[in-house]
């Protein structure tokens, strides 16, 4: 059983609960008229006594409406029904302010009672039978005419009192029940929140400190190769293209601290010339051979064009740090309305299965969750000693 349902079963209750103190005082003023109309007539202590244990025990009943009602709901109404008529027929003189003050209460309790109409209907004419009856043995069926309307005047009112109150809580259960829902919803969304915040700041560090510091031990490398080899024009040239890469980095890393979203080259101009750049500062720093085809693009929004960027970054940080490859192939198409970027190396290779289940492979994670967030699908092949080929195909 769903919190809603659990919500609308307490209707009746909250219903019973906030009127039972003022249909408790006017089954009291029914009570007093119907002991005058009698006392004008002829008052029998005997049957004085009946009808107000008759009163008392429909008083209880109404007082514990709220157990008994929903354990019981037919025993309930019928009971209440019985005491209402033994009162009457105790007290005929009294019996119009009897029938006609305390049937239509009764009538319209069985509307939060019961759920079926049916059923609701089923006491209404068995109450409106036994009315007529009762009023035919008092004062004869010449009194129909009169007691009938006045029953359904009575009736309608307090019928429709009871239907738009039933509304009003309904109401208001449902209000209180989704703003809950809501609360539940927004908590549930905070968390969700913070969980997808943590996963990008991962990605965003490791996309710039983690492939800025890899570019650094790159370089380095570079310049002691050229070192050894006494080319120190080309040492410096790699020197003076660390520290602008440096100066780059520690941007990036700041934006990302600052828990801004990256917005360096790849929120300034097209994908291709982005991209291009790119794979130069790799084939700068790699000793492994790098060729590429790269169709043209439209332009692309700012978060496509960030995602794809960092996708082909990640894939060649990849292939540079681990693989040990010498060749590198890099193919970006335009395939209908989707980009498909396609990376192959000749290197050592690795087990694909093993992606994000230990510190070697969180790039390929991140490429994972970045294709994730553009809709689209990533195929990782690799085999050991033949090399790992990335295919990744977005929407764009």
């Amino acid at each position: 059983m769903s919190k809603f349902q659990k919500s609308y079963e307490n209707i009746t209750i909250i219903l019973q609960d906030s009127t039972k103190i003022p249909i408790l005082l006017w089954i009291s003023l029914v009570y007093i008229a119907a002991l005058l109309l009698q006392s004008f007539d002829h008052l029998s202590i005997i049957n004085n006594i009946i009808f107000t244990c008759a009163m008392i025990g429909h008083c209880l009943a109404y007082w514990h409406s709220k157990t008994w009602s929903r354990i019981y709901p037919w025993l309930y109404v019928i009971s209440q029904g019985f005491l209402i008529f033994l009162s009457a027929f105790w007290i005929p003189a009294g019996s119009p302010a009897i029938l006609i003050g305390l049937l239509p209460i009764i009538i319209a309790q069985s509307i939060t009672v019961f759920e079926s109409k049916l059923k609701i209907f089923i006491f209404f004419i068995i109450f409106y039978g036994l009315f007529c009856i009762e009023i035919v043995l008092s004062y004869g069926s010449e009194e129909l005419p009169i007691f009938i309307p006045i029953l359904f005047i009575i009736l309608t009112i307090v019928v429709f009192y009871t239907v738009i109150y039933n509304r009003q809580v309904n109401a208001r259960l449902r209000m209180e029940y989704y703003l809950k829902e809501l609360e539940t919803a927004h908590k549930e969304v905070e968390k969700l929140t913070l969980a997808n915040e943590r996963q990008r700041m991962a990605r965003d560090l490791h996309d710039t400190l983690a492939q800025g510091i890899a570019g650094f031990i790159m370089q380095l490398e570079a310049i002691q190769v050229y070192i050894d080899n006494g080319n120190k024009e080309k040492s410096q040239e790699i020197v003076l293209k660390s520290m602008q890469q440096a100066r780059e980095t520690l941007k990036e890393a700041r934006i990302v601290i600052d828990n801004l979203r990256y917005n360096s080259n790849t929120s300034q101009g097209n994908f291709n010339s982005v991209i291009l750049g790119k794979i130069q500062k790799y084939k700068e720093a790699a000793s492994a051979e790098i060729t590429y085809t790269i169709d043209r693009f439209p332009p692309l929004s700012t978060f496509i064009l960030e995602h794809s960027v960092h996708i082909v970054s990640e894939c060649l940080t990849n292939v540079i740090k681990h693989s040990q490859a010498t060749q590198v192939k890099i193919h970006i198409n335009k395939v209908e309305k989707q980009m498909v970027i396609k990376v192959e190396d000749n290197g050592v290779g690795f087990a694909a299965n093993m992606v994000g289940k230990h510190t070697g492979k969180y790039g390929l994670l991140g490429i994972t969750e970045r294709v994730r967030l553009l809709g689209g699908k990533v195929d990782v092949k690799s085999i050991k000693g033949k090399g790992t080929t990335i295919l990744v195909e977005v929407p764009i």
